[in-house]
């Protein structure tokens, strides 16, 4: 298994966290080399030139099957030059996203090796039949869909936990520009008991809190910085219901990946209020399991009467949310990659 070396939890760690077990639990001898991706210019000269190292090449030798995860596509790109049959694990439409940050002939060259990689690839790994259906058609190729999911054992609340029957939480990585909490925000103004818990830390975290500031609804929201995966019931368990934003952007990577925070709300019991575009694999996953209510509209009004309702029903939603996370429970989908594995042998 090949997997980024992050400092922080990310939701790559996490996913690759419970794969990894699975991987041991089976009788697959499993080695982990954790790639150090480096500066932004030393991953632009990998990315331009050649991203495997050659401590890596020695330590695949003995290896027959490489794993790892995009993104970062890197990874991808460097499992494909190493002579072994390889498996990618597909989290979010990169390519997509890419689009609208980075300068667009850097992105045509890498997603042109990226691509390259996904096509010659053993097998491909994906999140959801949105995702699936988008590489097939684009690619011609036939991925695996492994949901993501949550751990029931870590992620749970007593049964006699005292919950903030006004409070509202939301779990995100504000180093990315695309939580859009707005919306939210602006919710607030209307909503005049309603209170917001912030659970995560990066840079964009303060442009939303200044614009908290200038609705005069800062005295209502809470920050706690970044909490490892391990310590998240302490806060979540305080909350009523879950929020997550995204932009109103008919982007596949908006409309064909589900944040993996959702699964982590259910198993909170945490009914969940989402917006976004229409028509989105979060909308369809919201809809069919009855956990909450789907916007594809930022009104601060709709949004508002949307955050009462479900504070009002939140309780008498609990037990069915649970029963939906247990469903998704990560240790069981993980073993779904064991078969993979043990097929391609």
């Amino acid at each position: 298994m090949i997997k980024p070396s992050y400092k922080q939890h990310a939701a790559v760690s996490v996913r690759l966290r419970y794969f990894l077990e699975a991987l041991k639990k089976s009788d697959l001898n499993v080695n982990v080399y954790s790639y150090d991706l480096g500066s932004k210019i030393s991953r632009l000269f990998k990315y331009l030139f050649s991203p495997v190292s050659k401590d890596l090449r020695e330590r695949i030798k003995e290896i027959d099957i490489v794993f790892t995860s995009s993104p970062p596509p890197l990874l991808a790109i460097g499992a494909s030059l190493l002579n072994k049959k390889y498996v990618i694990d597909i989290r979010d439409i990169w390519e997509e996203y890419a689009q609208q940050v980075y300068p667009m002939f850097l992105v045509k060259k890498i997603t042109s090796k990226y691509f390259r990689a996904l096509i010659n690839a053993d097998s491909i790994v994906v999140t959801t039949d949105g995702m699936a259906n988008y590489y097939k058609e684009k690619l011609g190729v036939e991925p695996v869909i492994i949901p993501n999911g949550t751990d029931t054992e870590i992620i749970r609340c007593d049964s006699g936990v005292l919950r903030d029957p006004n409070l509202m939480a939301v779990l995100a990585d504000f180093n990315t520009p695309y939580q859009n909490l707005d919306p939210v925000f602006e919710a607030l103004t209307l909503v005049k008991d309603a209170k917001l818990l912030i659970i995560g830390s990066g840079k964009y975290l303060n442009r939303y809190l200044s614009f908290a500031k200038r609705l005069r609804v800062i005295d209502r929201i809470e920050t706690v910085g970044y909490v490892s995966y391990n310590r998240l019931s302490k806060f979540l368990c305080k909350a009523s219901i879950g929020i997550v934003g995204r932009p109103f952007i008919f982007n596949p990577e908006y409309l064909y990946t589900i944040p993996t925070k959702v699964y982590d709300y259910l198993a909170a019991g945490l009914p969940i209020l989402a917006y976004g575009p229409s028509n989105s694999e979060l909308q369809k996953f919201m809809e069919k399991n009855n956990v909450g209510i789907y916007l594809d509209s930022s009104d601060p009004s709709e949004v508002g009467e949307s955050i009462m309702t479900l504070l009002s029903k939140a309780t008498n939603m609990r037990s069915h949310l649970l029963k939906i996370a247990g469903e998704y429970d990560r240790k069981t989908l993980s073993t779904m990659l064991v078969d993979i594995i043990t097929r391609l042998q």
